[in-house]
């Protein structure tokens, strides 16, 4: 037999035996299928396109070792998919083969399902009805994902991002919960949403007009959700990034829509990805970048995500403890959060992109509103709320105010 077809067979009797039985105790990698439901509302599978699927899952690859020792935590990284894809693609052999890929990684890969939603609580009016992406994300997949596996603390443990949409939407999480992600990773990822070629592609490639997801293309919610705009936000996240330059490879096979809309996708998105990172260096902000010849498409994701695994997505950041970080900006129009330790709940939905800034024992605001406050929110916790409620209040921006020690 063929040395594929002995590993798809291996595979398949594989996961049919997940499906089927419990698995005995192995120092297998192993690849699981698990429900997660937005038992919150923000993501309602009867009204919301979930390409092919109907129900809201994640695939999980636990590392070699998982099961046979009940003590030991892991880092874990989530890897998002792109536009047209589900839960299931970077499993399938088409696609991801991320059995084969990670093959040895020492960390946990959570792959949810994210439909056509650029990760985004969509605009709609300034409702951010449904979909919302970014809140089932923060306060309902990385919290059943805790309680589920045995994941390290810290934020030099977590690691977010995927291909095209889930690069953009990667980066946009590790942004509004900086306290939980250490570290970003985008594959082919739009890092500026405003850019003409952007506006123009999005729509096309999503199946939805520019204004329902992110309002008016100048205005102030598609800035907070355009990478680029804010990257200073970036300075204590680890950044790793990739993009081909349009031109495909001879030696992959032909694919008609890979080498005319793949190239020119991937040609801005590379030249996006340029820009993203000339401003970051500008700014003292560490990034890794891996260019490569190739197109917007599946073969050549294939072979640069082993390369962002071995990079070390798990090192060490500039603020490996949330808490002792003293000087920060955070940008949202979020209802609620966790800037760095300060989980903060808005009476109202924002209209306007709220800025928070601290300096030492001095917090600042910007934008307007009314604002709660609670210092100690744990650092996997986005849901606005803190532990030091004797720290807590409520306030309307803009604001200067300045904490009392031990806050």
């Amino acid at each position: 037999m063929h040395r594929s077809a002995l590993t798809a067979l291996t595979t398949l009797v594989a996961c049919l035996g997940v499906a089927l039985a419990p698995s005995p105790a192995s120092a297998a990698q192993r690849l699981e299928t698990i429900d997660l439901p937005s038992t919150l509302g923000n993501v309602d599978v009867h009204t919301t396109q979930l390409n092919g699927t109907n129900v809201l899952k994640a695939n999980v690859l636990l590392p070699d070792g998982y099961d046979t020792d009940a003590t030991k935590a892991w880092p874990v990284l989530y890897l998002l998919p792109g536009v047209g894809d589900n839960y299931n693609s970077w499993a399938v052999k088409k696609k991801g083969r991320i059995a084969t890929i990670a093959r040895g990684f020492q960390g946990i890969i959570v792959m949810p399902e994210a439909g056509r939603g650029y990760l985004t609580d969509w605009w709609r009016g300034g409702g951010r009805s449904n979909p919302r992406w970014q809140q089932y994300y923060l306060d309902e997949v990385v919290p059943a994902i805790q309680s589920k596996y045995r994941i390290l603390p810290g934020r030099q443990n977590h690691a977010i991002g995927g291909i095209s949409m889930g690069g953009f939407g990667g980066v946009n999480l590790a942004e509004q919960f900086p306290s939980y992600f250490g570290s970003a990773l985008s594959l082919s990822g739009l890092l500026d949403s405003q850019a003409p070629e952007s506006m123009l592609i999005l729509p096309l490639d999503i199946g939805s007009p520019y204004m329902k997801i992110w309002g008016n293309a100048v205005g102030a919610y598609a800035t907070l959700h355009n990478p680029i705009k804010n990257i200073d936000e970036m300075a204590n996240t680890n950044l790793y990034m990739s993009t081909g330059n349009g031109i495909p490879l001879g030696n992959e096979p032909f694919d008609l829509g890979g080498w005319t809309t793949g190239a020119l996708s991937e040609y801005a998105v590379w030249r996006q990805n340029l820009a993203y990172i000339t401003k970051a260096k500008a700014l003292g902000i560490p990034v890794t970048y891996s260019g490569h010849p190739g197109v917007h498409d599946w073969p050549y994701w294939r072979h640069e995500l082993p390369r962002a695994l071995a990079s070390n997505l798990f090192k060490s950041t500039p603020a490996n403890d949330p808490a002792a970080l003293t000087t920060w900006t955070y940008r949202t129009m979020a209802p609620h959060g966790n800037m760095w330790g300060f989980g903060y709940t808005f009476s109202a939905l924002p209209f306007k992109i709220e800025t928070f800034k601290r300096s030492g024992q001095t917090l600042s605001a910007t934008g307007a509103g009314t604002v709660t406050i609670t210092p100690g929110a744990a650092d996997t916790d986005a849901s606005g709320n803190g532990t030091k409620t004797q720290c807590a209040f409520t306030t309307t921006l803009p604001f200067t105010y300045t904490l009392p020690a031990g806050c």
